[in-house]
């Protein structure tokens, strides 16, 4: 339906339109039910699938499937197909649609544990500071550096192996026996606060290479939000929606609340969009072609829930995302 060309199978190059993926990182699994993109960190059923191809919502694409599949419909449309193919002698299975998982708790206890022995080392300290990041901004933020595999080595001694691989901070093809965590050692740790604990973790490596290798995420883990906090706060009237972490880090210095999607892609929850009713929201995604389009349709589907937000204009100085602007010395934004 989606004119993809799919094994299904195993694994192959990833079909994500926002995704340049130059390995095979994207698996499907479960007879062809299930996938996951080990390179954007994206998952799901056919639902999913549909979503992240399309851009729709959730219940858009579910609407599209089933007007493609025939399961939309009405009974009287679905008696006389069923009759066609009765007479051409055709069985006509219905398949099940997969059943979508739902994601345990983030486990708050394993992660404090994790930041707990993760500290700023000087290599990092000068990559923020080389960013634009004062030291209270960076502190404030709670940036630090992955530890090495001893302290995953620890967390497992204390929780055991199967919390902290459902914590999401182990490969996939680690064992009991055999386990590597997936954030890499020496990485920038970011930790995503939600109401004071810890959710997520991000990871950004400091080595240089491709734009779209230097960031890890959490292993069967849902994205979420940046800075989510300051959606519920309702002391706080204005706000920014960026694009990644860094972004949110320097709109905070710059004057600015902030909220970061990680990845252009991603998409606000109905519970994340009606949280932005009544708060003035400046969009303030990358100032460049995906960041743009995906700013038009961000304000589409923010305008179905009430909300009224502006895309600001790119700045004068060629800056091409906020940190670009933050550290052109630029003191608010």
């Amino acid at each position: 339906m989606l004119g993809l060309k799919l094994p299904t199978s195993g694994t192959t190059r990833c079909p994500l339109p926002d995704h340049e993926d130059r390995t095979a990182s994207f698996d499907i699994r479960r007879g062809g039910l299930r996938w996951i993109c080990y390179g954007c960190n994206q998952r799901g059923g056919a639902i999913d699938l549909v979503k992240s191809c399309k851009g729709m919502t959730f219940l858009e694409a579910k609407r599209w499937l089933a007007a493609q599949s025939g399961l939309g419909f009405s009974l009287t449309e679905r008696r006389r197909h069923r009759a066609i193919a009765k007479h051409c002698s055709r069985a006509v299975v219905p398949v099940a649609a997969p059943k979508e998982e739902e994601e345990t708790p983030p486990d708050h206890t394993v992660y404090a544990a994790l930041l707990k022995h993760a500290h700023l080392l000087p290599a990092g300290a000068e990559y923020l500071h080389g960013r634009g990041f004062q030291d209270s901004t960076i502190a404030d933020f709670r940036i630090s550096q992955m530890p090495s595999i001893t302290v995953i080595r620890s967390l497992i001694a204390e929780f055991g192996f199967a919390r902290v691989e459902a914590a999401g901070l182990l490969t996939k093809s680690s064992t009991p026996d055999r386990y590597w965590a997936i954030l890499p050692e020496g990485a920038l740790l970011l930790p995503y606060m939600e109401a004071g604990r810890i959710a997520y973790f991000q990871a950004r490596i400091l080595e240089n290479g491709a734009k779209k290798d230097r960031w890890r995420n959490l292993n069967h883990r849902h994205r979420r939000l940046y800075n989510v906090d300051v959606l519920f706060n309702p002391q706080i009237r204005h706000v920014a929606i960026c694009e990644g972490a860094m972004d949110v880090i320097a709109a905070a210095q710059l004057g600015r609340q902030a909220i970061g999607l990680i990845g252009v892609s991603m998409r606000l929850s109905p519970k994340e969009m009606i949280a932005l009713r009544g708060k003035q929201v400046d969009l303030l995604l990358d100032w460049d072609d995906a960041g743009d389009r995906r700013a038009a349709d961000l304000r589409k589907e923010l305008a179905r829930f009430g909300v009224a937000a502006t895309r600001k204009s790119a700045p004068s100085s060629g800056a091409k995302d906020v940190n670009d602007y933050l550290r052109e010395g630029n003191s608010r934004l």
